[in-house]
């Protein structure tokens, strides 16, 4: 079960995320090439400069729910409806995290709380929101400002570690307790409409819209174990060829309802209109298993289910795009169903064909990695769950190929001509390199549960300092089933990205010069905010005057929204030498200072800036995911960087 299922509740509202845009370009990491002028607002595409990092939840409430198949959308049908969701009133927000400058494709969420108010303000439920990352981005806004409002993306985790209220006055509440394992439930949020201009009322916010439901043991808990619709992204990950996004779905196990979300699905025409008008959509089930991609079907070919009412004024606000159709009078759709795939396709010629616009994957046949972002230490190993299923099915026996890869990673970040021009150059890093840094299992075969693990471990030594000026490196892994048709449509955003921490011997007495000021100048000239209303990172003497916040802060575990710093991309042994630094005194009482220490930067790899930096942006575009994606789409025309195995 997931939030697919009932009981379930829908929300909408505001989103908040206020990143820092400083450290989106990876040559603003150089500390000798930095200046002020860096850290200003539209300075080479720096648009939030002074941004606290967090991500919060604004103004929401349930606008709608499912209890027993009956919908639930007025305070009369359950109490719960208008109910507030907020996030944590005694501590921090959450933090909205890159996994790094050179992979900005899988923003994750850290240290976020959800909590739901009755009318009086009493918390009727909280849970701790797992870290994860968005999925699903793509270009969903037709008009409107260029940049990064244009796109929308999905976050799907669970909310674990639930406390509840001893009474329920909410029979959906009650419910969605009872049907839960594990003091866990599903929730699954859409992004879009985010507001990057300065100009705005709704600056750094946007829309959101969502569904919380019960979460049941053994499932995945980023994605859905169920039926997958993927959108052709051959031309582009991130314009779909039929218009509208991919859709995940459940067959009920009788098959008497279909539950498909549609929340991510369709195009909106700008930041705060409704969804964009592309007329009439139906979705069906063929009577035919096709190898190959459809682009029409004749009504002969599939049983019709129902039309999706995109375009009703209360359907996306009070559903956050979650559709039920009812089967129970539909046997043909019935029989079908199990081993033929889905089709949304719109209306019907006079010829009788229907375009289609998005077809179930080949043969029903997908996998998805749970968790698809990994930070990892030297000398360590983790476990890579991947899900294999036909046609919403678990798939036994299934081959799985792992391969590296750079899928989206790599490029400056950033995208903007460095005005004034740095001083010594900074030269874009290369990643995946060294290649045996990193060691992952080439393949896997699943269990009876369409269940496989790929084990990967990073080598006693870690991957050095290959990138000159930033610690730690990039690593990707491309998985797919083996066996598949040509013609077979993957989503070219499943795949493994990896963070590979250096290694870092915790010297004996570390001093301020010797090991920690390079260390606080990065992040002093990366979070403006920091220097100029916390701690100025850059000054010694500023820097032994906070002791006792920096060794708190130092301190906190990861998943900690105050966790520093805020990036989350230092390794242990750079966090474990500022503790002991911190934790130190010489003879005045204070964490040494040391001597100073002329050393030069370590030698920056080959590729010139110029290179792949060199991309049309509007003003708005730099530093942010607009700039990030056209690089890529840059690298991947000019065979720079490697491929992923499936399409780019």
């Amino acid at each position: 079960m997931s939030y697919l299922d009932a009981p379930r509740l829908h929300f909408r509202g505001w989103f908040q995320a206020d990143v820092s845009t400083i450290n989106n370009d990876v040559r603003f990491f150089q500390n000798p090439s930095f200046v002020p002028e860096y850290q200003e607002y539209n300075q080479n595409g720096s648009w939030n400069p002074e941004g606290t990092g967090i991500f919060r939840l604004l103004d929401c409430s349930v606008t709608g729910g499912n209890l027993g198949g009956r919908r639930i959308i007025t305070p009369q049908d359950d109490p719960v409806i208008g109910m507030l969701l907020e996030n944590a009133d005694q501590r921090a927000p959450g933090k909205l995290v890159d996994l790094d400058p050179q992979q900005q494709m899988v923003s994750q969420i850290w240290g976020m709380q959800v909590r739901l108010l009755d009318a009086a303000g009493k918390a009727l439920l909280a849970g701790e929101y797992k870290p994860a990352a968005f999925c699903n981005l793509w270009r969903r806004q037709q008009q409107g400002v260029a940049g990064d409002q244009q796109l929308g993306a999905t976050y799907q985790s669970i909310l674990d570690q639930m406390s509840w209220a001893d009474r329920l006055d909410s029979p959906l509440l009650h419910a969605l307790r009872a049907a839960s394992d594990d003091d866990s439930l599903s929730i699954d949020f859409n992004v879009f409409g985010y507001g990057r201009d300065a100009s705005i009322p709704r600056y750094t916010m946007g829309h959101v819209v969502g569904t919380i439901g019960p979460y049941v043991r053994g499932q995945p808990k980023h994605f859905v174990m169920g039926r997958q619709m993927v959108a052709d992204t051959t031309q582009s990950p991130v314009v779909p060829a039929g218009g509208v996004f991919h859709v995940q779905g459940r067959l009920a196990p009788d098959a008497s309802a279909l539950t498909l979300d549609l929340g991510n699905t369709f195009q909106i025409v700008d930041a705060n209109s409704g969804l964009a008008d592309i007329g009439p959509v139906f979705v069906g089930v063929l009577k035919d298993n096709p190898m190959a991609p459809l682009s029409t079907v004749q009504a002969s070919q599939m049983e019709a289910i129902g039309e999706i009412p995109y375009l009703h004024p209360d359907w996306y606000t009070q559903t956050a795009g979650v559709q039920d159709f009812d089967l129970r009078a539909n046997a043909v759709a019935r029989s079908l169903l199990p081993s033929r795939p889905l089709v949304l396709f719109g209306p019907p010629a006079q010829d009788g064909s229907a375009k289609v616009l998005l077809q179930e994957t080949i043969d029903g046949k997908y996998v998805r990695a749970d968790d698809f972002v990994f930070r990892i230490e030297p000398r360590t190993a983790q476990v890579i769950q991947l899900h294999a299923s036909r046609f919403g099915k678990p798939l036994a026996g299934a081959s799985i190929a792992a391969t590296a890869t750079q899928g989206m990673m790599g490029g400056s970040g950033g995208g903007a001509r460095i005005t004034p021009p740095m001083h010594p150059p900074a030269a874009i890093p290369q990643i995946g390199t060294p290649a045996d840094a990193i060691g992952f299992s080439s393949s896997a075969t699943t269990d009876a549960a369409g269940y496989a693990t790929l084990q990967l471990e990073a080598s006693t030594a870690g991957p050095g300092v290959p990138r000159g000026y930033l610690a730690g490196q990039l690593y990707g892994i491309a998985y797919q089933l083996t066996g598949l048709p040509p013609g077979y449509l993957a989503n070219p955003l499943n795949y493994i990205s990896i963070l590979a921490y250096s290694r870092k011997e915790v010297p004996d007495k570390p001093t301020w010069f010797g090991d920690i000021q390079p260390l606080f100048t990065q992040y002093g000239h990366l979070y403006p905010i920091m220097n100029r209303y916390v701690v100025d990172l850059t000054d010694y003497a500023y820097v032994v005057s906070r002791l006792q916040g920096l060794r708190f802060a130092f301190s906190l575990p990861m998943h900690d929204p105050n966790h520093m710093p805020v990036t989350r991309d230092m390794g242990q042994g750079d966090r474990d030498t500022i503790i002991r630094w911190l934790n130190s005194a010489g003879a005045d009482g204070l964490p040494p200072l040391g001597d100073p220490i002329a050393a030069p930067e370590a030698a920056a790899p080959l590729r010139a800036a110029a290179g792949p930096a060199e991309v049309a942006l509007a003003p708005s575009e730099g530093g942010g995911k607009t700039a990030f994606l056209k690089q890529y789409l840059q690298r991947a025309h000019t065979d720079q960087t490697p491929g992923t195995g499936e399409q780019p």
